[in-house]
């Protein structure tokens, strides 16, 4: 089998395998909304982009995604799976870069802090800015009932700055750090397997 369609058939089983992750795998989270679900589906999405490059785990993340929304459809409207994207793509690929320079076990906890972060800050941004106010609008759910739904758990949750303080963020981090504790587990793993 030529290298390319090698790499191809390897993407498709990781792909296959993190959207079969995404489908069964959604733990509710006690400090947001029932819509916050932990997906640790990227897990395997950085094993791929870590041990075939960058573009495969871009390549990973978008089949995961595709797959799902046609299997289950988008009961958002593409809302959540547009925040998924942007978050997995976060954590993914800058991870994916730096480990891809030193493939060392220091380089690639160094790599996936500098995706935490940047899975933060995306998340944050894309929330103030972009899901929360197309979310409504296509719901006809005003932002003031999804910050009542977050007060009623987190008084501290007042407004949207506070909403993505004390529920995105928390969140995001709380999901991203985990997928990535998970990723060095099972990377090696995994890699040995597909490099047969």
């Amino acid at each position: 089998m030529r290298p390319n369609t090698l790499k191809l058939v390897k993407i498709g089983i990781f792909s296959a395998i993190a959207t079969v992750i995404s489908m069964i795998i959604r733990i509710p989270v006690f400090f947001a909304p029932g819509f916050y679900r932990l997906d640790f589906s990227d897990t395997i999405v950085l094993i791929s982009a870590f041990s075939l490059g960058p573009a495969a785990g871009v390549l990973t993340e978008s089949v995961k995604i595709l797959l799902k929304v046609l299997i289950k459809g988008s009961p958002s409207l593409g809302i959540a799976e547009l925040a998924k994207f942007t978050t997995g793509l976060a954590l993914v690929l800058p991870a994916a870069i730096i480990y891809k320079k030193n493939r060392t076990l220091k380089s690639a906890c160094i790599a996936l802090t500098i995706g935490v972060f940047c899975t933060l800050l995306v998340s944050a941004i894309m929330n103030f800015f972009v899901l929360l106010p197309v979310f409504g609008t296509l719901f006809n759910v005003s932002e003031q009932k999804i910050i009542a739904a977050a007060q009623a758990i987190i008084p501290f949750v007042t407004d949207k700055c506070t909403f993505v303080l004390f529920v995105v963020c928390p969140f995001n981090f709380i999901e991203s750090t985990l997928v990535c504790v998970f990723a060095l587990l099972l990377y090696k793993r995994l890699a040995e397997v597909f490099s047969r």
